[in-house]
């Protein structure tokens, strides 16, 4: 009889896994083609940093690499963000090596990582039921439907796209992947009686943590989860729980770690407590500020959970600044009220493990939704990508809570399939949601016009979508775009470089120029803007003015190709020949693989030894 159930067991876990793997892969299948979009382009498409494999030695060369993406002139947490992810950025260079920077293959990595998530949580949580000291305590029926119910939920909850459908948000997917992988193998490793098996379980799984720190940081918390689910859900011993914890804990100082060795190598060596929280903090905000405004965050994110409607990619959020604020007060009251009553209804029925995995899911959202809403001002108040591996313990108390009620109300076996075909009406309402969501995603016009249109008050989307809109020569459509950025931020001076970007492709160059002008009273020093202004004058017939913006910005930005060429394209017709290839060398040396520089330069030298009259 028990090979029997055991056979039965392991079938319902093989169709069950086979089965959210399907149902994945058919809901974000159909993303495999969209473009890259939003900070894509940064930290993937324009980050040199990911194209070659002599990146991952970093370690070799700490201090220069640390520093490197500011010596490009590109942006300064490039290095910063590596340094702390290296494992997610080495998936990223894999993706490249095989299909260089075509999203189709970055974004069918993401499909994959987001099932395996989906079939290791309910794999997790049948462990954690099974081994359960308490675990007679439920029917097979109820720990089945808790378990592949929340794997389900998990799985099409559009609240997720953000974290598959976003390819540079893999971070979030893959650190969770290997957060749960963690979890897995703990267990494994606790009941294995062979004690080689034992020490292999352990390994696996304090490495699985290892990796996933490297891959983001919000695996910080992974200890203490393990700390509580093994005492409060497996009911393991306070004492033994400890011990076992202690390789795990021994992990916690690899993120401060890093971030210090990388604070310490971008500041001269010094590494104090204030340039440490420079590189991974913002100024926009104050600790305090925005710690009250995660109370009122968390809650949204609840709501997200529990109604998937308005998804934004980039939310325009209220600042809370006093403690005494109607939002802050109500919202901590009602963290209290839940924290307080999942803690209350554990007391009352410590015997049965459904009511302490309610409470163990109601602590790992709070516990893992803590690592970005705490005391550290992260640069946006609220993303939806933060709530990846948070909406675990949400989803799993929803049909942790939803059985319990069953079980309550429904005493006879007439009512068994209640809970069954309640998650079935909700996967396929979420599924719905999550087909219709994605499909936004379909272009960068789509996405930014839906944030733009939700986000209005924002300065960021309107950028967006006049990018969007420029990079598919929509540039009338373009124009009001930025100008609404300006408006809503008039320090933007992205802003003030694309719209003055859009108004010299127009040929409209002497206002592209006053479009320059007004940036450069924010930022005098912005290459772009001289840039641009060369391209207006240029355009006015104006070249000695055109000359003195370009070598304005290749001052500010050596190492700036475009301001390069335009200077070696003017000298080449003002029939300057030396001095065109001087420039033209310059873009050699910036860029060495790039056969049609080495071609201008081959015409250009011809010249100079036919004697050419203009070379002077």
């Amino acid at each position: 009889m028990t090979s029997v159930t055991t056979v039965a067991r392991v079938r319902y876990a093989a169709l069950a896994s086979v089965g959210l793997i399907a149902l994945g892969w058919l809901l974000y299948s159909p993303t495999r083609g969209f473009p890259f979009v939003f900070d894509d382009h940064i930290y993937l498409v324009q980050n040199p940093l990911v194209q070659t494999a002599r990146s991952f030695a970093y370690p070799l060369s700490f201090a220069d690499f640390a520093t490197i993406s500011q010596r490009l002139g590109l942006d300064p947490d490039l290095s910063t963000n590596f340094i702390l992810r290296p494992f997610a950025y080495l998936t990223f260079h894999l993706n490249f090596v095989a299909d260089g920077m075509n999203p189709r293959g970055f974004r069918a990595v993401n499909v994959v990582i987001h099932c395996a998530n989906a079939v290791l949580l309910f794999h997790v949580l049948r462990l954690l039921l099974h081994t359960s000291r308490k675990r007679d305590s439920v029917s097979p029926f109820s720990a089945g439907c808790i378990a592949l119910g929340s794997a389900l939920a998990f799985l099409v909850h559009p609240l997720q796209i953000e974290s598959v459908t976003y390819i540079i948000q893999r971070f979030t997917s893959l650190a969770t992947f290997f957060n749960l992988l963690t979890i897995a193998t703990y267990p494994l490793a606790n009941a294995a009686r062979n004690p080689v098996a034992s020490l292999a379980w352990r390994w696996l799984s304090v490495c699985a943590l290892i990796v996933g720190m490297l891959s983001k940081e919000i695996l910080f918390t992974a200890p203490c989860m393990l700390i509580i689910l093994d005492w409060l859900v497996v009911g393991t011993p306070a004492k033994l729980v400890c011990r076992r914890a202690v390789p795990y804990c021994a992990c916690l100082p690899i993120i401060p770690a890093l971030v210090a060795l990388t604070a310490a190598a971008q500041h001269g060596g010094r590494a104090n407590l204030s340039e440490m929280c420079t590189i991974a903090t913002t100024g926009l905000y104050t600790p305090y500020d925005y710690a009250l405004t995660q109370l009122s965050v968390v809650l949204s994110y609840l709501r997200l959970i529990l109604l998937p409607l308005g998804l934004n990619l980039d939310r325009e959020y209220p600042l809370s600044t006093s403690l005494w604020q109607p939002r802050v007060l109500l919202s901590a009251m009602t963290i209290a009220v839940l924290l307080g009553s999942a803690w209350y209804a554990y007391r009352r029925r410590t015997g049965d493990v459904r009511y302490s995995l309610l409470l163990g899911s109601v602590l790992w959202f709070f516990v893992t939704v803590a690592v970005s809403s705490s005391v550290i001002p992260l640069p946006d108040l609220m993303a939806e990508h933060r709530a990846y591996l948070a909406s675990i313990g949400a989803l799993t108390a929803l049909v942790c809570g939803a059985d319990l009620v069953r079980t309550h109300l429904a005493r006879d076996n007439g009512w068994r399939a209640l809970l069954p075909a309640g998650i079935a009406v909700w996967v396929l309402a979420l599924s719905g949601l999550t087909l219709a969501r994605n499909d936004v995603w379909r272009s960068e016009i789509r996405i930014w016009s839906d944030t733009a249109s939700k986000s209005p008050g924002k300065a960021r989307p309107w950028l967006n979508l006049g990018v969007a809109y420029a990079e598919h020569d929509k540039f009338e459509q373009a124009l009001p775009c930025f100008r609404m950025a300006i408006r809503l931020e008039p320090a933007m001076v992205a802003a003030y470089r694309n719209l003055g970007v859009v108004k010299n492709a127009l040929g409209k160059y002497e206002r592209a120029l006053e479009t320059s002008q007004a940036g450069l009273r924010y930022a005098p020093e912005y290459c772009e803007l001289h840039f641009n202004m060369g391209v207006s004058y240029c355009g006015l017939g104006n070249f000695d003015e055109a000359i003195q913006c370009l070598e304005k910005a290749v001052s500010v930005a050596p190492s700036h190709v475009p301001s390069h060429l335009w200077l070696a394209a003017i000298h080449t017709q003002l029939q300057h020949t030396v001095r065109a290839a001087e420039q033209y060398a310059i873009v050699a040396a910036l860029r060495p693989a790039d056969a049609q520089i080495h071609q201008a330069i081959s015409r250009i030298q011809s010249q100079v030894a036919q004697g050419d009259a203009g070379a002077l």
